[in-house]
C-alpha cells in the first residue's frame, strides 16, 4: 500500500537516497526545519516500512565477484514455494523474482567467475521442484539503479 508522502518526506527521503550518510543536521539546515523534526520523520518512515534499510553500495568487480548471471527457472506445479525459497536462500542470489510467461521465476545472481556461475547452475538444477534453468552471463553492466525517482 502506498504511502502518502508530503513534500518534507519526499525531500528527505531524496537526500537519504543520493547519501545515506548525510547528517539529519545537514538535511534540517537544507530544509529550513528543526533536526529533531529530521529524526521524527525518518523514524516514521522506518516504522511505516518506506525506508526498509540504510546500507553501502558497493562494486561486485572490486570484492571478486566479476560475473553477473541471469537465471530463468521453470518450476513443477506445486512446488513453486520451496523452489524460490531455496533459490532466494542461495548466497549468490541478489535478486528474485515471480515472473508470467514461459518460465516461474527469474533470478540475478554474481558469482566469481563463470566457472563458478557452471556450478551455480548444477546447484540450482538439483533443488526439488526445478524442471529447466537457462542461464545467461552478463558481458557488461549498461546501467544499474539504486534510487527511485519521487
Amino acid at each position: 500500500m502506498k504511502e502518502r508522502l508530503d513534500n518534507v518526506d519526499v525531500k528527505i527521503l531524496n537526500m537519504l537516497q543520493e547519501n545515506a550518510r548525510v547528517p539529519f543536521s545537514r538535511i534540517a539546515d537544507e530544509l529550513g526545519v528543526n533536526e529533531a523534526t529530521v529524526r521524527y520523520r525518518v523514524k516514521q518512515l522506518m516504522d511505516k516500512g518506506v525506508i526498509t534499510k540504510f546500507m553501502a553500495l558497493l562494486d561486485p568487480l572490486k570484492i571478486g565477484f566479476s560475473t553477473t548471471g541471469i537465471m530463468m527457472i521453470k518450476t513443477n506445479p506445486g512446488m513453486f514455494e520451496e523452489a524460490a525459497k531455496q533459490i532466494s536462500e542461495l548466497a549468490e542470489t541478489y535478486h528474485a523474482f515471480q515472473i508470467t510467461g514461459e518460465f516461474d521465476i527469474v533470478a540475478v545472481v554474481q558469482t566469481h567467475d563463470l566457472r563458478h556461475l557452471s556450478e551455480l547452475r548444477k546447484e540450482v538444477e538439483m533443488i526439488p521442484g526445478v524442471r529447466d534453468v537457462v542461464v545467461s552471463a552478463t558481458t557488461r553492466l549498461i546501467k544499474i539503479k539504486t534510487t527511485f525517482e519521487l
